[in-house]
């Protein structure tokens, strides 16, 4: 078991489950809407749990009846909540648009300002990963004395944090040549980054360390009618597996494999 930090959003998602696909100036009609816990470090952080690792979340929640909620929720999955910050204020819902076909639209409020994730104190751990624009000087501190260090690369101005590794997906870079997409990633990491990870759903994963490319094939190709949290969770299964000692390829292989298993679990019981 290897002690992971997880550094980003826990959330209330109200899922709409739509009979249809979207279409521009079309209506809407949805078979069922549900209110869940979601955020890309919740679902991150709960692949890693699943996986047997201990994990200690730091994230930040809403002092009202949600929040409070939350918190119970996440003591009693099982994870360290000591680095969980309670904020004034109303939880705010993200809205998930999920289409028949498994794609997902997330509606969220950008209005608030924007709130740095805190520690009180260093934290140390075998792995940090974070999907976090946000970060004070405690919590980069610790990054410096962490082994491993993986970072979603965020969409949107946020501080720079030292990683190994930095994830991200073609969606979100579309349309961008593989060296400015590792320009931006060093940015973001400095010069501690030695590998960038594109995931492209079904498609081959891409490792490129600024000179060579290599293309890992998902050894599981599948159809889900959810693919809300699949990234979040292959990030998780990745930190397990190069913990566990495989090597990049390796890594990236197994950690699609186990979530494919997962979104078809889901499915199954959903």
């Amino acid at each position: 078991m290897s002690k992971i930090i997880v550094i980003g959003s826990v959330n209330h998602d109200r899922v709409w489950t739509l009979n249809g696909p979207l279409r521009s100036g079309s209506r809407l009609s949805f078979a069922k809407r549900t209110v869940m816990i979601g955020g890309g470090g919740f679902y991150t952080a709960s692949q890693l749990l699943r996986l047997g690792e201990e994990v200690v979340i730091v994230t930040r929640l809403m002092d009202d009846e949600l929040g409070h909620a939350a918190l119970k929720e996440l003591g009693t999955m099982g994870f360290d909540v000591r680095f969980v910050a309670m904020h004034s204020g109303e939880t705010a819902l993200a809205e998930i648009l999920l289409e028949p076909n498994g794609e997902r639209t997330i509606i969220a409020d950008a209005g608030r300002p924007g709130i740095a994730l805190s520690a009180r104190e260093r934290i140390a751990g075998n792995a940090a990963y974070i999907n976090a624009l946000l970060l004070d000087e405690t919590l980069l501190s610790s990054l410096d004395h962490i082994p491993l260090v993986i970072s979603q690369l965020p969409l949107r101005p946020a501080v720079s944090r030292p990683a190994d590794i930095v994830i991200t997906s073609r969606t979100d870079v579309a349309g961008k040549e593989m060296d400015a997409v590792w320009e931006q990633a060093r940015e973001i990491a400095g010069t501690r980054l030695r590998t960038l990870v594109l995931t492209d759903g079904p498609r081959p994963i891409s490792l490129y360390d600024g000179q060579s490319l290599t293309h890992v094939e998902p050894p599981t190709k599948i159809d889900v009618v959810n693919t809300l949290g699949a990234g979040d969770s292959f990030a998780g299964c990745f930190v397990s597996e190069l913990l566990r000692g495989k090597g990049l390829p390796a890594a990236a292989t197994e950690a699609s494999r186990l979530t494919a298993e997962w979104l078809s679990q889901r499915d199954a019981s959903a």
